[in-house]
């Protein structure tokens, strides 16, 4: 999926959005596995999920946490870092081979000031991930276990054919037994 794709219709592109798109944005393949972002570090990337499967991760008393999936049209980037200049807590590897595009947070900061297209079009990516960030809280505060797994399902179907079911488990904060458990009576 390409990124002008992922753009709703109603936000208009002009040819300064599709040059920095063309031109500020990078591509690279990450193999199964591989870390695209490592916890402590400065990484003011944003990142546009072409291909694949990725998730951002942490470790709490030595055991890995998952704390979302970013599936093919997603946006994602460490906000600690982006938006509040710390390291970040979180990890972003590939699950499976993926393909990212993804540009320096400094450079959309600039396109901002180009025009009122560009100005829309980085609120776009912004606000999408703001979103994101605010669903992934709600979900957490407000539903039951079982309630965030039939979320999880119905925004993406096939993460139980992607994900291996010990990182969807820790992504809803339940055992592998509980999510089998759940899986049983759905």
């Amino acid at each position: 999926m390409e990124l002008l794709d992922a753009l709703p219709q109603n936000l208009k592109t002009n040819p300064d959005i599709e040059k920095f798109l063309s031109e500020d944005f990078q591509t690279k393949n990450f193999k199964k596995g591989e870390l695209i972002s490592k916890q402590e570090q400065y990484n003011r990337n944003v990142y546009f999920v072409e291909r694949g499967l990725v998730r951002s991760f942490y470790y709490e008393n030595g055991k890995e946490v998952t704390t979302k999936f970013y599936i093919e049209g997603n946006l994602m980037a460490n906000t600690d870092t982006l938006f509040q200049n710390n390291p970040t807590r979180y990890n972003f590897a590939a699950i499976e081979e993926s393909t990212l595009k993804f540009c320096n947070y400094a450079k959309l900061e600039e396109l901002c000031a180009v025009s009122l297209e560009s100005a829309n079009f980085s609120r776009f990516v912004l606000g999408n991930i703001i979103i994101q960030m605010t669903d992934r809280i709600s979900s957490l505060q407000f539903l039951s276990a079982k309630e965030k797994y039939l979320k999880l399902i119905q925004e993406n179907p096939n993460i139980i054919l992607r994900a291996p079911l010990g990182m969807i488990a820790t992504y809803l904060g339940i055992s592998q037994e509980t999510l089998s458990r759940i899986r049983s009576e759905i």
